[in-house]
């Protein structure tokens, strides 16, 4: 009896262990089996995250060459057809100053007239280009800003080409805006406004480089004009004297004022102007950079004398370049 007893009990364990050896086994087949599918779905993961990054950097560079070439495809036709409209404007200029006329207010006021449309034409064509340029650009920004934030962990390679993009965009996003700055023939809409107001607006549009200091003027002056167009103007000089500082140095700005006239200054310590260059700097299309469409003075210049004011430049060589800003306190706008 207690043999049998003694057998049936080592059997019961023998049961158990086996029961456990398996259960143990297929945990353990059930752990790899697991572990295999989970890595084989991580790698998935990877490769599919890898590829739709691929394929978004491959069509934001395809959009970014595309809207590169319709830029500079854009900008190719407005500076032929204004240097061709001078051109025909010069030559028209001189027949006039050798033939005799009966009436020659009356041809002066049609000659102008005709000019006139033909420049509204022409400014009409790259403002549209310059708009439909304008989409792509916000695509290619907005689509590397959202990659940016989905992979915080990037590779060093992938952020330099996001880095390049983002460069190129911003460098084509200005020159649209010089062109559109220059075409806008839109009305002034003139009112008093703070000059310290528009300095703060434009520089929070501005990228200013960690090696450039800007100092505001210590008080504040008021300025009768249209602020938008304003706005555009200071844009382009303080961003002209960021461009002419190579390494550390400031962009100071000083207002004074009297009866009749508001003076701003813009004084950088850059590279400067060269002399030769210095009288041609305001000239639709003169540049002397490499990637610069040769309008955003020449706008500056256009939009100060339709405020019945007027801007100059002084500079020198290695020491820095001075851009005073003259507006008539009272309404000298031109309509």
């Amino acid at each position: 009896m207690h043999y049998e007893e003694s057998g049936h009990k080592k059997k019961s364990v023998n049961d158990a262990e086996r029961l456990l050896k398996n259960a143990h086994e297929d945990a353990e087949r059930m752990i790899r089996i697991a572990r295999e599918d989970a890595e084989r779905l991580l790698k998935n993961a990877h490769e599919d995250a890898e590829r739709m990054i691929r394929i978004a950097r491959e069509d934001a560079e395809r959009l970014l060459k595309n809207a590169h070439e319709d830029a500079e495809r854009m900008i190719r036709i407005a500076r032929e057809d204004a240097e061709r409209l001078l051109k025909n404007a010069h030559e028209e200029s001189m027949q006039e100053n050798v033939k005799e006329t009966k009436q020659p207010n009356q041809q002066d006021e049609s000659g102008m007239s005709l000019k006139k449309d033909k420049l509204h034409t022409v400014g009409e064509m790259a403002s549209r280009l310059a708009h439909d340029l304008q989409n792509p650009l916000t695509i290619i920004k907005n689509t590397v800003e959202i990659l940016k934030i989905q992979q915080p962990n990037l590779d060093v390679k992938t952020k330099d080409h996001y880095e390049k993009i983002e460069r190129a965009v911003t460098k084509m996003t200005q020159q649209i805006k010089d062109v559109l700055n220059y075409v806008r023939t839109s009305n002034l809409q003139a009112e008093y406004v703070s000059l310290l107001s528009i300095l703060k607006n434009v520089l929070n549009d501005l990228k200013i480089p960690e090696y450039i200091k800007i100092i505001l003027p210590d008080e504040d002056v008021m300025l009768y004009g249209d602020p938008k167009q304003l706005e555009i103007v200071f844009s382009n000089l303080i961003l002209n004297s960021i461009q002419a500082i190579e390494k550390k140095g400031k962009v100071m700005i000083q207002a004074s004022d009297n009866e009749y006239f508001t003076a701003i200054d813009i004084i950088d310590n850059g590279h400067g102007i060269e002399k030769d260059n210095l009288s041609h700097i305001f000239e639709p299309l003169f540049t002397t950079k490499q990637t610069g469409t040769g309008l955003g003075l020449a706008s500056c210049k256009a939009i100060i004398e339709n405020h019945g004011g007027n801007i100059d430049c002084s500079s020198i060589v290695g020491k820095g370049t001075v851009f005073t800003v003259k507006l008539p306190k009272t309404e000298g706008i031109k309509q």
